[in-house]
Order: structure tokens, then C-alpha cells, then sequence
């Protein structure tokens, strides 16, 4: 049996990745392995400032949320594919291309292009298409 793993994070974007990786496991008859990362907020400011960080707790516990909203939003739940869900610690990124070392394949939301965010950021799915150690799948939501 393969594996597909597919990193989501609550964007339209991410459903769609989710809804094509589940019909790619059909056919594959594969596991799904939906990753749901988290890290603390980047902060880029001017002047010092405090700003309240999350709790690990509470970051932790919205990525479960997310994870669990989006299979069942995905009708995953019940179904003939066997799942796992994993809310790592770490940048989207770099944890989806570590978890996809023993995947057949990476799935992965493109939300277009913004310059901006990525100049400061850099793009989760670009990163993810050059260090992937196995072949990757871009998908953009419908629109």
C-alpha cells in the first residue's frame, strides 16, 4: 500500500488539495497522511512592540480543529480511506517534505502568487516542489 501525504491548512486551496488527494488514494489504493503544521507567528515590525504570543496549547488545539473541519468538510471521515492526521510543531514547508521522505507523493494547495508574502515568507508549495524528496502535486482551487 502507498502513501500520499497532503498538507492542508483551512484555505480553499487546501480543500481542494485534500478532495484530489483522497481521489488519488482511491485509485492507489493508498493511505492518506493529512498534515496540519503549526509555528508561532512571524512578527515584522518596524519598532518594538509587544504582541501576546498563543499559548503551544492553543496552537496546537486550532490545528487539530482545522484538520478535523476539513475531513469532515471532505467527507473523509466514514469512508473506505484509511487516514492519519499529524499538527507538527515546525514551518509548513520544511515539515511536509519531511514527512513526505517515505511517500509515493506530496499534494500540496497553491494559493497564487503574492509577491509581497513571499518575498517575506517564501511559498509553501515552491518550497515543497524543490525539496520534496518524492514527486509533488500543485493543485489551485477552482475558481
Amino acid at each position: 500500500m502507498g502513501k500520499i501525504v497532503v498538507g492542508v491548512d483551512g484555505s480553499q486551496a487546501a480543500s481542494a488539495a485534500l478532495e484530489w488527494a483522497i481521489t488519488e488514494a482511491r485509485i492507489r489504493n493508498a493511505e492518506l497522511d493529512i498534515v496540519v503544521s503549526w509555528d508561532y507567528p512571524a512578527l515584522v515590525a518596524s519598532e518594538p512592540i509587544f504582541i501576546p504570543i498563543p499559548d503551544q496549547s492553543v496552537l496546537q488545539a486550532s490545528a487539530e480543529q482545522t484538520a478535523e473541519t476539513m475531513i469532515v468538510n471532505a467527507g473523509l471521515a466514514g469512508s473506505d480511506i484509511t487516514y492519519r492526521v499529524f499538527t507538527p510543531e515546525g514551518r509548513a514547508g520544511e515539515t511536509l517534505v519531511g514527512m513526505a521522505g517515505d511517500a509515493d507523493l506530496l499534494v500540496v494547495g497553491s494559493h497564487g502568487s503574492n509577491a509581497f508574502k513571499e518575498l517575506f515568507f517564501g511559498s509553501i508549495s515552491n518550497y515543497c516542489a524543490h525539496h520534496s524528496p518524492c514527486p509533488v502535486v500543485l493543485v489551485r482551487p477552482a475558481t
